[in-house]
């Protein structure tokens, strides 16, 4: 088993061609950085198994001296701190009434007609909203109204899609409950409730697991659908619904930037990721580190 797994990473590495270019440092700095690419028909991303020696002519008391140091990845450290995406976030705003039901925009909005205007605001404002039909059970008891969303760019990854909004429950008596689904064309791709909806404006914001997430094939036909329902017998009582959007990763290409992590002298770590918004903690095959950074001994 062991002789095995011996020549299954000998196979490994002869296949794995590293590229370094681009080597750089600041007049100053500690730090030194180069570009480094796996080209290579294997991918051996195992980089704690791995040391660096750098060879240079350092200026040591005025005299040029040829000098070898030897750095070691440390992938605890590599990842200390947080990253981030510095392509831009994606947001899917409300642009039309696909289905209005019995919603109006009289008592809260422009009263144009046109409910989506009321609520697609890129910053939330509660000043303009949308309003359910005055549900008197058991004669009215639900309204139903289906807004469409702009479209986005497919991140091409099932992380941080979140749907936000903000809601409440306007009139007397009658407990109401609001139900919220996220819809491809006619497909469900996510649905939640929120009950006995209180009469202040509330911000839900709903993150959508990874099965929901990768439910969604197109993007340009995303909408919003919002379920005003009364639950016992009073005086009418409408759901308002005041802001809504859809946030989506940046679209494929943004660079993964971890910059702003700290490591200690003669250890090497990233810098920033190309390509990566599905997990820019793991290099998946294709990947490549942009700007590798070191630290002198």
């Amino acid at each position: 088993m062991s002789r095995s797994e011996s020549v299954k990473t000998d196979d490994s590495i002869s296949k794995t061609i590293i590229d370094i270019k681009y080597q750089n440092a600041t007049s100053g700095s500690s730090f030194v950085s180069f570009s480094l690419a796996e080209n290579g028909t294997e991918k051996l991303w195992s980089f704690d198994k791995f040391t660096i020696l750098v060879t240079y002519d350092a200026d040591i008391g005025g005299i040029s001296t040829s000098t070898t140091e030897e750095f070691i990845y440390n992938s605890a450290q590599a990842f200390a701190q947080s990253g981030f995406s510095t392509g831009s976030l994606q947001f899917a705003r409300p642009n039309s009434d696909v289905s209005p039901g019995n919603w109006e925009d009289a008592s809260g909005g422009d009263n144009d007609t046109f409910l989506y205007d009321e609520i697609n605001e890129s910053v939330r404002n509660d000043v303009n909203y949308a309003r359910s039909l005055s549900l008197i059970p058991p004669v009215t008891t639900t309204d139903i109204w289906t807004a469409g969303l702009s479209s986005v760019i497919d991140p091409e990854t099932s992380s941080n899609h979140i749907v936000s909004y903000v809601y409440r429950k306007s009139g007397s008596t009658s407990d109401i409950d609001i139900t919220t689904r996220l819809m491809q064309g006619v497909t469900l791709i996510d649905s939640w409730k929120h009950s006995t909806v209180a009469s202040s404006f509330t911000l839900a914001q709903h993150t959508l697991n990874a099965t929901a997430a990768n439910s969604i094939t197109d993007y340009s036909n995303l909408r919003l659908e919002f379920t005003a329902t009364a639950r016992n017998v009073g005086l009418g009582t409408s759901g308002d619904i005041s802001w809504a959007q859809l946030q989506v990763p940046p679209q494929p290409g943004a660079v993964y930037d971890c910059s702003s992590t700290s490591i200690s002298s003669g250890q090497w770590t990233i810098d920033r990721i190309t390509s990566d918004n599905l997990d820019p903690k793991i290099l998946n095959s294709g990947e490549a580190w942009k700007s590798l950074h070191k630290t002198n001994k």
